[in-house]
């Protein structure tokens, strides 16, 4: 098998997802002993993270911390290996959690290994900033945690769409702040590892600037406000 140094594109950081040279290095992970070794550490860890949660109300508001080893395995390991990541991770967080009683069912892999991808493509290789981290956990926060799951949370519980639509739009949106900033200070933190282990190109940084203060604000005063706006209309 190859190893990360025989990628040639180890070190090089893309724009966008739309290069080829994007994929080829994706590609190059796929073929990497320390790369699989790396990824399937970092998928226990997510597994157990996502084991332990904080209930915010109900059976099926929670507020879990795996996304953040999600993310950073996306960061290093690509979005060719990000998809099985997920589905494995899935996998495991079923097992190690005694499974749900309905038994296992696969759309809430098909939304681990969605969201694993939106990390990768957001992450993988590229100049993160805050605002790249805060777009990545938007992404998956509305499109998969809130409108995929709530289809899942219909079919599997039966309770109307709009039901867990709105409770996890309340959740997701007002977590979303407090979310990004953890991601931004464990990016940060993990850099210079990530550097020195040459697992991510050199060139890598966790830059905030004003106009990234200004988004989190701007996205804490919105949260705030579909909590505050909730809570009075549910007790009023």
């Amino acid at each position: 098998m190859q190893t990360r140094k025989q990628n040639p594109l180890a070190q090089t950081l893309f724009k966008s997802p739309f290069s080829p040279d994007y994929w080829r290095s994706s590609r190059h992970e796929l073929i990497s002993t320390r790369m699989l070794c790396t990824v399937a550490l970092l998928c226990a860890v997510c597994a157990v993270a996502d084991v332990f949660y904080i209930p915010v109300g109900g059976p099926f508001l929670r507020i879990s911390f795996s996304f953040l080893a999600a993310a950073v395995l996306c960061m290093i390991g690509g979005p060719l290996l990000a998809l099985p990541a997920g589905f494995l991770v899935d996998a495991l967080s079923f097992l190690l959690s005694g499974g749900d009683p309905s038994g296992y069912f696969p759309g809430y892999a098909v939304s681990s290994m969605l969201a694993f991808l939106v990390y990768a493509l957001f992450l993988y290789h590229a100049r993160l900033s805050l605002w790249r981290l805060f777009c990545a956990r938007l992404t998956v926060n509305v499109l998969i945690n809130v409108i995929l799951g709530s289809v899942w949370k219909h079919i599997l519980y039966g309770k109307a769409y709009m039901v867990y639509f709105v409770s996890g739009a309340i959740k997701n949106l007002t977590m979303l702040p407090v979310e990004v900033l953890v991601m931004t200070f464990l990016f940060a933190k993990l850099m210079p590892v990530c550097h020195s282990l040459k697992l991510i190109p050199k060139d890598t940084a966790v830059t905030v600037g004003k106009r990234d203060y200004i988004i989190c604000a701007v996205a804490a005063v919105i949260g705030i406000a579909v909590l505050y706006g909730y809570y009075r209309y549910k007790n009023g």
